[in-house]
């Protein structure tokens, strides 16, 4: 890796330490990756993407749907944030196609708005699906018109989709919800949402099912016991000090050996491994202390897959932000950057709003600014991160200009984070 400090780079705090005073670089080669090789890139952003299996009525494995892990922005989130998922989602599909698909089918998720783009006809592979809602005579045109051409298209079947209601005929695949009534078309038709047998068995043989019926997938009775904890958590983590979070694994002992993991992993940075979270702690000190456990706080005690993301998406941005302050960037502190980068996915892995947010956590006017996508330096800094995750050229350019930094130094302050982040995944199993 190279780097543009002046003294002879050091490794501090496992990467998560951002004292004014040191130079904390991540050294690319730690996770084994070949910081030479071209598929670099490729091989972290397929970390994030699934693929949720699809069965037959005998439960034979018949397709597979590609999804994004831990998406970052909700059904209802602001469409700057849903443009960010799909755009990393078909990035990760990209990197797919150049290798093959294989030999199932795939489908994969798009707004009606990648219609009537080039992607669809640059993406095109026999194997790929493209779910799509059609909500209007235009989408419907476009979407014939793809489908002529010989792309394969699932529109989503529903009382509130009346132009699919009069195009059944059209279409080779047709997405429907469990508990709607089954249509009588010819389509194959991909159901939704299985969570019984007596809903299978009012489906057609020849349907396509996915859900909890087949793939197992629960929620755990407790979880928002275990969200509020995690707030809990992630309140103290920020703003108490190393005795209180001390007192907090007391009284939570079943959060304590997650917090040990990752202490003791490369992440936490300790020189010799710690033998209980209060050992821990004291050995971390505040600083590093306060960002482990928050890094537990979003992660949560028991993870999943979108859990695991959020987190190490989080501290990808917060590395990547405390090292363009010291490049130059403008902001209060590498420190305050840090924070940003760390708590701007919080409101998802949380499921909080962002104002209950900043009031609960009582979160510094330079944080609650940036997280409120008011104007601020730090701000402008996380929205540098979302176009690193988006491979946003354009944007790139333009923030690299603005602040001086040579685009090269940000594209590799990011990967670097990218890499070090990536071990708290091995942390959070």
């Amino acid at each position: 890796m190279t780097t543009d400090d002046t003294q002879p780079p050091r490794i501090v705090g496992g990467g998560i330490n951002t004292g004014e005073s040191e130079q904390p670089v991540v050294v690319t080669q730690m996770l084994g990756i070949d910081s030479s090789g071209p598929v670099r890139e490729e091989a972290l952003r397929a970390r994030f993407l699934s693929f949720d299996p699809l069965f037959d009525s005998d439960s034979t494995l018949t397709a597979h749907e590609l999804v994004l892990r831990g998406r970052i922005a909700p059904a209802d989130a602001q469409l700057e944030l849903q443009q960010m998922d799909e755009d990393m989602l078909l990035t990760g599909l990209y990197s797919l196609t150049q290798g093959g698909l294989g030999e199932l089918p795939l489908l994969v998720r798009i707004s009606a708005s990648v219609l009537f783009s080039d992607i669809p006809q640059q993406l095109n592979h026999r194997k790929l699906i493209w779910r799509v809602d059609i909500d209007s005579e235009q989408h419907l045109a476009r979407a014939l018109a793809l489908q002529d051409a010989g792309l394969s298209f699932c529109p989503t079947f529903g009382r509130d989709k009346p132009v699919v209601h009069d195009s059944l005929s059209a279409w080779r695949y047709l997405a429907c919800d469990a508990d709607d009534t089954p249509p009588t078309v010819p389509a194959r038709l991909i159901v939704e949402g299985v969570r019984h047998a007596n809903t299978q068995v009012n489906w057609p043989e020849h349907a396509w099912f996915k859900g909890s019926f087949f793939s197992g997938d629960t929620q755990p009775a407790d979880s928002a016991l275990e969200q509020a904890a995690q707030l809990d958590l992630l309140a103290i983590a920020l703003r108490q000090s190393t005795d209180t979070l001390v007192q907090f694994f007391r009284l939570n002992p079943s959060m304590a050996p997650r917090l040990l993991a990752i202490a003791n992993s490369q992440v936490g940075g300790l020189s010799r491994p710690a033998e209980s979270a209060a050992h821990a702690l004291v050995m971390l000190g505040p600083q590093r202390a306060s960002r482990v456990a928050a890094l537990l706080a979003l992660a949560g005690t028991h993870p999943t897959e979108a859990s695991r993301h959020y987190a190490v998406t989080a501290l990808t941005r917060a590395l990547f932000m405390g090292k363009i302050t010291r490049l130059g960037a403008p902001a209060e502190s590498a420190a305050a950057a840090f924070e940003t980068g760390l708590l701007s996915i919080a409101p998802h892995a949380l499921s909080v709003p962002v104002e209950t947010l900043i009031r609960r956590l009582g979160l510094s006017a330079t944080s609650a600014r940036a997280l409120s996508a008011h104007p601020s330096h730090e701000g402008a800094m996380l929205q540098l991160a979302h176009a690193c995750e988006n491979n946003d050229a354009e944007t790139l350019a333009a923030f690299a200009q603005r602040l001086d930094i040579p685009l090269h130094q940000i594209s590799v302050s990011y990967l670097d984070a990218l890499i070090a982040a990536s071990a708290l995944d091995a942390a959070l199993h």
